[in-house]
């Protein structure tokens, strides 16, 4: 088990140092992906909810820590619900489609990046705006539909590899 934190600990910090080193470079619109919360969905879709919950949890921190601008807390929220959800939705999806999971990967990135912009409005963020709101939640949910295969198969493996066992797991 503790193989399996430090892998998916791995994962995480490499995810961020791509988000902010290299997606800035690459940007449409002034858009970029979300990877961390792709690395969310991408567990929750392999290993379930309370995996989802954890992973969503540190990655939204992590988000919160070195990414956005906005209060502690907020992507860690956001995060959170998304993995939880996701986890929870993986009994009813035909996870060794294609399809499925990159539909999973649409909607996490378009609901979570609404989440979080509607959760920044309410805290009186005054750069947001509705218009900006959904342009930039299309362009997060395509940017992760795309990046969605790629990061599916680093989780499979890691999945496999590193299997949840022992106390405490309610996966």
């Amino acid at each position: 088990m503790i193989v399996r934190v430090l892998a998916v600990g791995l994962l995480l910090v490499t995810g961020a140092l791509l988000q902010t080193a290299l997606f800035p470079l690459v940007t449409i619109g002034g858009f970029r992906p979300d990877l961390l919360l792709l690395v969310t969905v991408a567990v929750a879709l392999r290993d379930g909810p309370l995996s989802g919950l954890r992973v969503g949890f540190a990655a939204g921190l992590l988000t919160d820590l070195l990414v956005s601008q906005s209060p502690v807390g907020l992507a860690a929220l956001v995060f959170t619900v998304v993995g939880l959800a996701v986890g929870l939705a993986r009994p009813y999806l035909a996870l060794e489609s294609l399809t499925a999971p990159l539909i999973v990967a649409f909607l996490s990135g378009l609901l979570g990046t609404a989440g979080y912009g509607l959760l920044s409005l309410l805290l009186g963020e005054d750069r947001m705006t509705p218009t900006l709101l959904v342009q930039g939640s299309v362009a997060v949910a395509l940017y992760n539909t795309l990046l969605a295969p790629a990061v599916l198969a680093l989780v499979r493996p890691l999945s496999h590899h590193f299997p949840l066992s022992g106390p405490g797991t309610l996966d």
